[in-house]
């Protein structure tokens, strides 16, 4: 509509970020139809396209497409570790679609892919394998396939059929371990430090399916906050202990009077 009205200047989204708060509006449950807003232990809203740890999801994706902010096809899957369980949808989200092509255990289950792009048709592969191609209607085309470990691709085609960009997923391979990124190596006395907290293959995959109980201890500063985007927890965001949400969590440290941090984990499955 943006593009046929002149008059229409931009799109406004509720919302980017997520946040506490407004518990569970814009949830997608696998537990049952429930009401509007979720009862406690509901604390996200669960309606950001950005989870509350930083990480843009497929709603976010689709709309930066949408945009014309992406050069090549951007790749998200519903998950797929609830087989035959179809979730409560809320009016806020679209999808609860992830940027993950990683569900260790999840082999043979069926798996919703959803494929933004701005070109004419895509073509979806596993592994190599054609599922099929699709004309893109509203930048988006929708795969129903069965799961399997490796790598999933999407080739976009323009309208005379040429391959116009492509885009990939890729499994966690091997032994998992639990890997700390520190935004910046380097703070001041009193500097706020964000550290994602992920699970990872050896190929340096988030594994989506492979949550663990994590302990975090900080010297040479203070630990502000540790946890995940799981929007439904009794987890407490003070304690140092929290577990991650499709692998992920978030450390938030301040710096000391040295300027130097270190980090140790503890992990349990």
């Amino acid at each position: 509509m943006v593009k046929k009205f002149p008059y229409l200047v931009g799109d406004f989204m509720w919302t980017a970020w997520d946040y506490l708060g407004e518990a569970g509006i814009g949830a997608w449950s696998y537990t049952g139809g429930m009401p509007f807003n979720r009862p406690y232990p509901w604390i996200l809203a669960g309606a950001g396209v950005i989870d509350i740890t930083g990480v843009p999801d497929g709603s976010c994706k689709y709309a930066s497409t949408v945009w014309g902010l992406e050069k090549n096809p951007v790749i998200a899957v519903r998950p797929v570790n609830h087989p035959g369980v179809r979730p409560a949808k809320s009016v806020w989200r679209g999808t609860n679609a992830i940027l993950s092509w990683s569900w260790q255990g999840c082999a043979g289950n069926k798996a919703t892919v959803e494929v933004y792009s701005d070109k004419a048709a895509v073509e979806l592969f596993i592994n190599g394998k054609s599922q099929g191609r699709k004309k893109v209607r509203e930048c988006k085309a929708s795969f129903n396939v069965k799961y399997a470990l490796g790598t999933v691709t999407a080739v976009a085609y323009d309208e005379a059929g040429n391959e116009a960009g492509r885009g990939e997923l890729h499994s966690a391979e091997g032994k998992l371990k639990v890997t700390l990124r520190p935004e910046t190596d380097k703070v001041k006395p009193g500097d706020i430090v964000y550290i994602p907290v992920t699970v990872e293959g050896e190929n340096g995959v988030v594994e989506s399916n492979a949550d663990r109980k994590i302990t975090l201890k900080v010297e040479g500063g203070e630990l502000l906050a540790f946890g995940s985007a799981n929007p439904c927890t009794k987890e407490q965001y003070h304690t140092g202990t929290f577990t991650t949400y499709f692998g992920r969590a978030l450390a938030v440290v301040r710096a000391g009077e040295s300027g130097n941090i270190c980090v140790t984990v503890e992990d349990s499955i």
